[in-house]
C-alpha cells in the first residue's frame, strides 16, 4: 500500500514537471478547488441537524426547557422568540421521554392547585382572590382543550354580593384566545366558550362574557338584547331554511335540464307561536254505574181548612159570606233515584312547535333546451369550425307542469295551507367567451415559446460552455509540450530500456516489443528506432512534418553558414 501511494506520488509529480508553467497553475488550481468543495461536503455532512423539540412555548415553558437542557449539557437553539427550541434529531425522542419520565408539566396556569399550599391565618380577602384565581385557572385549562386553541387568558369581574336588588350587579368574563396558524374559531365554538364561562360563574349570562383574539378582534356577538338575539336566530333558521329547500329543487331538476340552467329560489314563512293544546275525549259507550240512590215518599192526610171570606169583602155590611170546604185533603207519592255514572275520559295533551312553517313560496326559472338547426332537407347546419349549429327551444307546458310537480313532491307544497310555486320558462343570457378563450390561448402560446427559447438558450450556453471552455482546457492540460520528434524520442538502447521501464508514456510499455538479451543490441536498437518513429508520424503526422520542416532549413541554413 505504501508502495503504491509512493509511486502515484511519483507519477503524479513527474507529471507536473512536464507540464509548462501555466498548465501547472492551471492544474494545481483545479485540484485545489475540487479539494475545497469536496471538504465542504464533508463539512456539510458532518455538521448537527437539529429538530423541533417543542413549538409555541411561553416564556416561562421555555425556561423551563432550557433549564432541563443545561443540565444534560445537550446543546440547543431558541427561535422564533423564545417560542420554539430545537435540540439535535437524534436526542429529540429520548429527550421527550425523559421529560415525561419527571413528570415536568409545561402548563404554568394553576387551577385549584393554589390551595394545597395554605399558610395558617389566611385572611378572607387572600381567599377570595386564591378562589378567583382557581376558577380563572381552570376555565383556562378547559379552553385550551378545545380543538385550534394553543393558549388562552381568562379575566372574571365578580361583584360583591349585595342583600339589595337594586345594588346588584352581574359578574362578567374576558377572554383572550391565541389559536392556532390558519385556523378560525367558528360562531358556533364562540358561543360555546361563552357559555362555558358563563356556566361557570354563577349569576352570569351568555352575552356578559367578550371573546377576543390575540390580534384585539372581537370575536364574540354579545347581544344583550334577548329579543333581538331572538330575532337574530330566527333570521339565520329562515335563511338556513332557505337555502335548503333551494339546493333540493337545483339538484332534482338540473338532472333534466343540465347543470347551470336552473335557478330556484325559496321563501320560507315560519311561525314561532308557542301553542299549547288540551283534548278531552268521553268514551260513552264503556260507560258504567258507580252508585245509585233512591228516595221514596208517600203522604196522605186531611185538616180543617180555614173559616171566613179572605180579605176586606167579609167586613163590608150586607154581603153574605160564602160557604168554605170544612176539610182540606192531601195525598203525596213521591219516588226520586240518583244514579251515578263513570265515563272514560282520555285527555291530550300537545304542544307545537315553536318554528312551524306557515308557508312557503317557490320561484324557479328554467333555460330552455339547445336543439341541432337543420336545413330544408333535415341536416344539421355546420359552422365555420364544423360543429353543428343550435337553436333555443322552450319547454312546453306539460314540461313545466311536471317539473312543477316534482318540486311540489320534493318541499311537501300544500295548497290548502297556502303554499304557492311558480315555474317559468326564460332563456338563459349566453356569455361570449370566445375572446377570453382566444386570449387564454395566446397567452399560453406565449409562454410556451418563452419557456422553449429559455431552455433552448440554457443547452446552447451549456454546450458552448464545454464546447469553448472544458474541452480546450482539457486538451490544453493533456497537449504534449515535446517541442520536437529528436527530443522526444530515446538516443540510446538504455534510455529506451529506461523509458520502458519508469513507463513515463501512457501505453509505451504495450506498443514496444520485448528486448531479448541474445539479439544483437545495434540491430535491436536500430530496428526499434525505427519502428517507433514510423508509429510516431502515422500518430501525429502535422507535427512530424513541422519537425521535418525544421530540421530541413536548420540543414540548409548550415550548409549556407559552411559555404560562405
Amino acid at each position: 500500500m505504501e508502495k503504491m501511494i509512493k509511486d502515484i506520488i511519483k507519477n503524479f509529480t513527474e507529471f507536473l514537471t512536464s507540464l509548462s508553467g501555466p498548465k501547472r497553475v492551471a492544474v494545481i488550481a483545479t485540484l485545489i478547488a475540487i479539494g475545497c468543495t469536496i471538504t465542504g461536503l464533508f463539512i456539510w455532512a458532518g455538521q448537527t441537524h437539529y429538530k423541533t423539540l417543542y413549538s409555541n412555548l411561553t416564556t416561562e415553558d421555555s425556561a423551563l426547557i432550557s433549564q432541563i437542557l443545561e443540565e444534560g449539557k445537550i446543546p440547543y437553539l431558541v427561535e422564533d422568540e423564545g417560542k420554539t427550541l430545537k435540540i439535535p434529531d437524534d436526542k429529540v425522542e429520548v429527550l421527550r421521554l425523559e421529560i415525561a419520565k419527571r413528570g415536568v408539566s409545561f402548563q404554568t396556569t394553576l387551577g385549584y392547585e393554589v390551595f394545597d399550599k395554605q399558610a395558617f391565618g389566611t385572611t378572607n380577602f387572600v381567599q377570595k382572590v386564591n378562589r378567583q384565581r382557581a376558577i380563572e385557572g381552570e376555565l383556562v385549562k378547559t379552553i385550551t382543550h378545545l380543538k385550534g386553541v394553543i393558549r388562552a387568558r381568562v379575566h372574571l369581574s365578580l361583584p360583591e354580593s349585595s342583600p339589595f336588588v337594586s345594588e346588584k350587579k352581574n359578574p362578567t368574563a374576558s377572554v383572550v384566545l391565541d389559536v392556532r396558524p390558519g385556523y378560525t374559531m367558528s360562531s358556533d365554538e364562540i358561543k360555546g366558550i361563552s357559555h362555558l364561562v358563563s356556566a361557570a360563574i354563577e349569576g352570569m349570562r351568555p352575552e356578559f362574557v367578550v371573546v377576543l383574539d390575540t390580534g384585539g378582534k372581537k370575536l364574540s356577538e354579545n347581544v344583550s338584547d334577548s329579543m333581538t338575539a331572538e330575532t337574530a336566530n330566527r333570521v339565520a333558521l329562515e335563511a338556513s331554511m332557505n337555502s335548503k329547500y333551494e339546493k333540493q329543487v337545483e339538484e332534482i331538476l338540473s338532472r333534466v335540464v343540465g347543470s347551470g340552467k336552473i335557478v330556484a329560489k325559496v321563501s320560507v314563512n315560519l311561525d314561532y307561536t308557542e301553542k299549547l293544546e288540551t283534548e278531552t275525549t268521553y268514551d260513552g259507550e264503556n260507560s258504567a254505574i258507580v252508585s245509585e240512590v233512591s228516595n221514596t215518599q208517600k203522604f196522605q192526610g186531611a185538616r180543617p181548612s180555614p173559616q171566613g171570606v179572605p180579605g176586606a169583602k167579609s167586613n163590608v155590611p150586607g154581603e153574605n159570606p160564602q160557604p168554605q170546604t170544612p176539610m182540606t185533603t192531601s195525598d203525596t207519592d213521591k219516588n226520586l233515584v240518583t244514579k251515578n255514572y263513570h265515563v272514560p275520559s282520555k285527555v291530550t295533551q300537545a304542544k307545537k312547535p315553536a318554528a312551524e312553517i306557515k308557508a312557503v313560496n317557490v320561484a324557479v326559472m328554467v333555460d330552455g333546451k339547445r336543439v341541432p338547426l337543420l336545413d330544408a332537407s333535415g341536416k344539421p347546419v355546420l359552422d365555420t369550425q364544423g360543429l353543428p349549429k343550435t337553436k333555443y327551444e322552450a319547454w312546453t307546458e306539460s314540461e313545466l307542469q311536471n317539473f312543477s310537480e316534482i318540486v311540489s313532491s320534493s318541499l311537501g307544497i300544500k295548497p290548502e295551507r297556502g303554499d304557492k310555486i311558480v315555474m317559468k320558462n326564460m332563456e338563459f343570457a349566453q356569455e361570449d367567451m370566445s375572446h377570453a378563450e382566444n386570449w387564454m390561448a395566446k397567452q399560453q402560446q406565449a409562454e410556451f415559446i418563452r419557456n422553449l427559447v429559455k431552455y433552448v438558450v440554457i443547452g446552447i450556453i451549456v454546450s458552448l460552455f464545454f464546447i469553448l471552455i472544458v474541452r480546450p482546457f482539457i486538451q490544453w492540460i493533456t497537449d504534449n509540450s515535446v517541442d520536437s520528434i529528436e527530443d522526444f524520442l530515446p538516443k540510446t538502447l538504455l534510455e529506451l530500456e529506461s523509458l520502458q521501464a519508469n513507463q513515463k508514456l501512457p501505453g509505451l510499455e504495450d506498443s514496444l516489443p520485448a528486448i531479448e538479451e541474445r539479439l544483437n543490441p545495434d540491430k535491436v536498437e536500430s530496428n526499434l528506432l525505427k519502428d517507433k518513429v514510423v508509429g510516431l508520424i502515422e500518430q501525429n503526422p502535422m507535427k512530424a512534418a513541422q519537425v521535418v520542416t525544421g530540421m530541413i532549413h536548420t540543414m540548409e541554413e548550415s550548409k549556407s553558414n559552411a559555404a560562405a
